[in-house]
C-alpha cells in the first residue's frame, strides 16, 4: 500500500536521517518535505506517524488519514 505524507520544513533533516525502511521517494519544495511510504498494512505506519505530531500531514490514502484522525481524537479524550 501506497502512503504519501508531508512533513513541515523544520522536521525535514530529521526525516531524512531516519532511514525508516519504508521510505521510497522524498522530495523538498515550499510546503515542505512530501515522502512516499509502501506498505503491506497502514498499521506497520500508524505509531512512527503519530510520533512526529502537528508536523506531518496524511496526503493519501484517506483510509489512512482517517485512521490517524481517530487515533487523534482518542488521546484528545484522554488529556
Amino acid at each position: 500500500m501506497r502512503v504519501h505524507l508531508r512533513f513541515n520544513h523544520d522536521l525535514a533533516d530529521k526525516v531524512k536521517e531516519s532511514n525508516y525502511h519504508y521510505i521510497e521517494e522524498m522530495k523538498e519544495h515550499q510546503a515542505g518535505l512530501d515522502v512516499v511510504l509502501r506498505v503491506r498494512q497502514l498499521d506497520e505506519l500508524l505509531q512512527w506517524v503519530l510520533g512526529w505530531g502537528a508536523g506531518v500531514i496524511v496526503l493519501e490514502p484517506e483510509s489512512f488519514r482517517n485512521k490517524i484522525r481517530e487515533e487523534a481524537r482518542k488521546i484528545s479524550e484522554r488529556y
